[in-house]
This record gives C-alpha cells, sequence and structure tokens, in this order.
C-alpha cells in the first residue's frame, strides 16, 4: 500500500486479462500504478470458467469418479440382470458372425469393466486382452474371470485408454462397449483405438444414439418438467449429461453416431456395419418385473428382426481399417 493513503479507485483494462490499473488518489497526489494481484485474481477466475469445459475439468474428475466402486456396482446391478443376459448373447453371437475371427484370435477389450463381455469372447473360443483405467472395476474383473477359470484365456491389466501402452498395429480385432461415451476426450480415445488396431482389422464400438426415439423424447421431457440448474451440454460428439460428486464428475454421452463414425473415418477407419442395439433403456426406470422383461423382448424383436439403428437407443458401429 501507498504510505500516507486515504482512499483508492481500481479500474480494469477489459482487453488486457495480465495487468490492471489502480489509481490511488494520496496526500501527494494522484499516482497510477499497475497491480499484479488483480491480473491473478482475473486469472483465476478464468480458470474457473475453462473448468466447465469438459477437456480441462475432465478427465482427473472422471478418473476419480470412476475409480470408486459404488458406480461399476451400480452399473452391474442395472446392465447386468439375468434377464439382460440372453439378450447379450444373441448380440455377440451376431457380431462374430459378421467379424469371422479365426478360434484363437486375440480381442482387445478397451474399457472391460467386470470383464462381462471379456468372458463371452473367451466363450467363443477366443483370447483377451482386457483393460481398464479402474482399479475397483478391474477387481471385479479379476473375480469373474477366476470363477470362470479364464485366467488362460483373459490377461487383465490396468490401462489408460487415452494413452495406450501397446505398439502400433497391435489388434486385429478391439472392443469399446460403452466407454467412449465416459470419456471427456474422446478424440484422443479414438485416435488411440484406431493407432493399436491393425490394418484390415475390425473395431467394435457400442455408444447410445443422442436421435433416438427414447433421446429425443427424454430430453423434451427434461426440458419442460424439470426444474433447476442441470449441466447437459450440446457438444458435436453428442448431448453430454455431467453428474457431480464432491471431488469428482462422471460424464455420460449419448453420442452423435455420425460424428463418430467421421471421427474414426478421419484415422483411417471406414463404416463397415451400423446396428441396433437396445431400442431402449426404459427397463432401468421400471421396478415390475413382467413389465421390465416385455421390454427386453421388444429389444430383442428389434434386434432380432426389425434391425434399424437410427430410432434405437443403443447403436453398434463395425468399422475396419484400411490396409
Amino acid at each position: 500500500m501507498v504510505r500516507g493513503e486515504r482512499d483508492f479507485v481500481v479500474s480494469i483494462d477489459g482487453s488486457n486479462q495480465y495487468s490492471a490499473t489502480a489509481t490511488f488518489r494520496t496526500g501527494y497526489g494522484r499516482e497510477k500504478v499497475t497491480v499484479r494481484f488483480l491480473s491473478a485474481r482475473y486469472q483465476l477466475f478464468s480458470n474457473r470458467r475453462r473448468k466447465a469445459t469438459s477437456n480441462d475439468l475432465s478427465s482427473e474428475s472422471v478418473e476419480r469418479f470412476l475409480a470408486q466402486p459404488d458406480i461399476h456396482q451400480e452399473w452391474i446391478d442395472t446392465y447386468y440382470r439375468a434377464e439382460n443376459q440372453a439378450y447379450y448373447e444373441l448380440v455377440f453371437d451376431y457380431i462374430i458372425s459378421i467379424l469371422k475371427p479365426s478360434k484363437g484370435s486375440m480381442f482387445l477389450d478397451a474399457g472391460c469393466g467386470n470383464c462381462a463381455h471379456s468372458i463371452r469372447l473367451a466363450n467363443r473360443g477366443f483370447f483377451v486382452q482386457a483393460i481398464d483405467f479402474s482399479e475397483a472395476a478391474l477387481e471385479m474383473a479379476r473375480k469373474n474371470v477366476s470363477a470362470r477359470g479364464l485366467q488362460g484365456k483373459i490377461s487383465i491389466t490396468r490401462e489408460n485408454i487415452l494413452a495406450l501402452p501397446f505398439e502400433d498395429d497391435t489388434f486385429k480385432y478391439v472392443l469399446c462397449w460403452g466407454v467412449l461415451m465416459h470419456i471427456p476426450n474422446v478424440e484422443k480415445a479414438i485416435s488411440e483405438l484406431a493407432r493399436v488396431l491393425k490394418p484390415a482389422g475390425a473395431i467394435v464400438i457400442s455408444e447410445n444414439n443422442m436421435h433416438s426415439l427414447q433421446s429425443v423424447i427424454l430430453r423434451n421431457v427434461r426440458r419442460f418438467l424439470v426444474k433447476g440448474k442441470r449441466d447437459v451440454r450440446n457438444t458435436p460428439a453428442g448431448m453430454e449429461y455431467w453428474r457431480y460428486g464432491p471431488a469428482e464428475a462422471l460424464l455420460t454421452r449419448e453420442a452423435n453416431i455420425r460424428w463418430l463414425i467421421e471421427r474414426f473415418k478421419s484415422s483411417r477407419l471406414t463404416l463397415d456395419r451400423r446396428l441396433a442395439d437396445e431400442f431402449t433403456e426404459a427397463y432401468i426406470r421400471i421396478s415390475l418385473r413382467p413389465l421390465r422383461n416385455s421390454i427386453h423382448r421388444f429389444n430383442k424383436f428389434w434386434f432380432k428382426y426389425v434391425k434399424t439403428p437410427y430410432p434405437a437407443y443403443g447403436n453398434i458401429v463395425i468399422l475396419r481399417k484400411e490396409e
């Protein structure tokens, strides 16, 4: 502070985010000086604003959320009930019929979670390199694999999909099921998956479809009926829904499937098939078992006989890498 100061007025030049001008009226006249602490305060405010963008806040906060076992148990309880299993077996039979891998082929299961799909692949005669960032998920995976005696077919390691440790062109087949929707820096993840895929290899992606009938209806319902501020962002990659804890955040994205296909195309992968997955996930909101079973039967019917992916909530995208 200036000795002899009686009062002062501070003004900030909005064109310069790194400096501020303060005018002091002292007993010795008016003096104009540049002060740095206001610049730092502005920078802090700027940083806070940047944290609202998905790729800045994001990865560390999401990783902290995914490190918790509760979220993985919640997904298991929601999506891996007994009534879901027959549907998944049907879907994986169909996927394998498209890929036509030879027995003993190696798959990368990127974001394996509790290894439910790795086990499906191993039961069909394939080897699997199963990876996930979350140690909580991998602990569940190890128990599942061990309980089924599949340790010789499924190798489990902790890896980050944004920085895969594998050499270029390592895997002929990659599975990434319901994973990209939780990754803020999805373009980096796409680049890494494409990098480790062999030329002529295939990648199978399962993501939720922002243009599905379920998504469109629920967005409009929320718009008119849900009060209060919600962190929902319409991005080129899709509609992002953010869920916050005390020091962590979970992203769930309903994908813009066309955008997703184009991003893989920029990494030399071309679309082979786009398939309907589950038409709706309405069963997760319904406690009455007969009604849940009716929804599962409809999803199975849609997958087997209708197949059109555009109105379906779940979409499966199969892409192949150029030779």
